[in-house]
């Protein structure tokens, strides 16, 4: 399995060993779908002691998202992946649901399952507010404090013997959690700018490290924010579960839930059924997603 890439290195691991391996020569030739992380490979050891990677066998899932500034294309993160952690802090940096539900919704178009971690606890006084509209929706979540070890048993009985992407925005304490829970990783650690709120970054680059007896875990990068290119409307609905069991007691069957008469969405928000900031993040995307379909629709028919 590819734990890492650094050039044209790549670290692999069989067995129990963790091996440098470099691409065979017909495998980058003309390659447009490069290996990623978690990729499992067929390698090949030769007389002088380097090892060659000589084939790729079929992926069971590959995690995306899209491409960073202005560009349309979409970059393929990890493969076969069992899980995605979504991480976000509930101070330093604050808690931002609309950005946590951007990870979430493309997690759902990728059909993975999630689990959401609030992380750093202890530094307010109570996170069951900030957990209430993930406990809603019916996410499997974990609340957590390093220092207070608070947490950390429960997200390690989901993380055993799965392969598991943490993912989230820059400076929630990914790294610090997997340090926590596998003091041997040594993961690179900084600490988050109390004046900017900002974190820094510390993963360059995703990265697959084994964790107990028979699972992995991969560290990706702290985003600050991440695309939805290439999201339909049907996707961004379908990442709000809370709203589509409410849907059906719209009036009009086509109702997006923004200013329609006899929604049902907007009754179940007043009523406390559906969490307003969640009602907030869909309009959000639903509109991101609408637009990006647009050009993409038109360039077609012409």
């Amino acid at each position: 399995m590819v734990l890492s890439k650094t050039g044209g290195r790549y670290l692999v691991r069989a067995g129990e060993r963790t091996l440098e391996a470099s691409l065979r020569g017909r495998l980058k030739q003309g390659n447009q779908d490069p290996l990623l992380v978690g990729d499992v490979v067929a390698i090949l050891p030769h007389d002088d002691g380097s090892i060659t990677i000589e084939d790729r066998r079929p992926r069971r899932s590959v995690l995306k998202r899209r491409m960073p500034g202005r560009s349309r294309g979409v970059r393929a993160v990890a493969a076969n992946i069992d899980q995605v952690v979504v991480v976000g802090a509930a101070a330093l940096p604050d808690w931002d649901p609309h950005l946590m539900d951007r990870f979430t919704a493309v997690v759902s178009a990728n059909d993975l399952p999630i689990v959401m971690v609030v992380n750093k606890c202890d530094l307010v006084d109570d996170c069951a507010e900030i957990a209430a509209p993930y406990r809603q929706v019916g996410y499997t979540l974990v609340v957590t404090s390093v220092p207070e070890r608070r947490g950390l048993s429960e997200l390690q009985e989901f993380l055993d013997g799965r392969v598991s992407l943490l993912m989230g925005p820059t400076g929630v304490g990914k790294s610090s959690l997997l340090n926590a829970l596998q003091p041997g990783l040594q993961l690179r650690t900084r600490p988050v700018s109390r004046r900017s709120q900002s974190g820094r970054h510390t993963t360059v680059a995703a990265e697959m490290h084994p964790f107990g007896e028979t699972g992995f875990v991969v560290d990706t990068p702290g985003l600050r924010d991440i695309g939805l290119w290439g999201l339909e409307p049907p996707e961004v609905a379908a990442a709000f579960p809370e709203i589509q069991r409410v849907a059906p007691g719209c009036r009009f069957d086509n109702c997006r839930h923004l200013s329609e008469p006899g929604c049902a969405v907007v009754a179940a928000v007043s009523e406390g059924a559906v969490a307003e900031s969640r009602l907030v993040s869909y309009r959000q995307l639903l509109e991101g997603a609408t637009q990006a379909a647009r050009p993409w629709s038109q360039g077609r028919r012409r």
